[in-house]
């Protein structure tokens, strides 16, 4: 009996690993994983990229396969909007909670942030159907990125600060 789930979790190591392996492979990152351009797309490079959807679909692989997950568990083939919404709300909820130690603060300004998140690439996903966003040059799409975040952050904090705090006098 222990022989048996000791196969299954092999089993079901080596189904996950070849799962997460076809993901890297869908997102442009081969399937090596332990070497510099792997993380060079996976931190760097992703700035890059045309459009802040597909930038965020480079960000942090480790991170980025298990947001796909739960977004393809919300629909997000058939509901994608809705799905891509969900899925930043619950990770900027999640990344809120896993600061909310360090900071000592139980604010939450991730959420809102990563709503933002959520919209800039809804937004920028209906425009990739009717702009080629490639055929800007590469310090526009890199301005455009690392702008947006910014943006998101400044309005993240910004409602966490003014609308949030004072709902709730703290």
């Amino acid at each position: 009996m222990l022989n048996q789930r000791i196969l299954d979790l092999q089993e079901f190591h080596k189904r996950y690993v070849d799962d997460y392996k076809a993901y890297l492979g869908m997102r442009g990152f081969g399937t090596h994983i332990n070497d510099r351009s792997f993380a060079m797309r996976g931190f760097i490079t992703c700035w890059w990229e045309p459009g802040f959807h597909r930038f965020w679909q480079s960000w942090n692989p480790g991170i980025g396969y298990f947001t796909y997950k739960f977004y393809l568990l919300l629909g997000g083939k058939r509901h994608q909007n809705l799905a891509t919404i969900v899925t930043f709300l619950a990770n900027g909820l999640l990344h809120n909670l896993v600061v909310i130690p360090f900071v000592k603060r139980c604010d939450f300004p991730l959420p809102f942030t990563f709503l933002c998140f959520a919209l800039f690439t809804v937004g920028f996903r209906w425009l990739d159907n009717y702009i080629d966003l490639e055929i800007l040059p590469d310090i526009c799409h890199l301005c455009l990125n690392i702008g947006l975040v910014i943006l998101s952050f400044e309005f993240g904090f910004y409602v966490d600060d003014h609308i949030v705090a004072s709902l709730f006098n703290y």
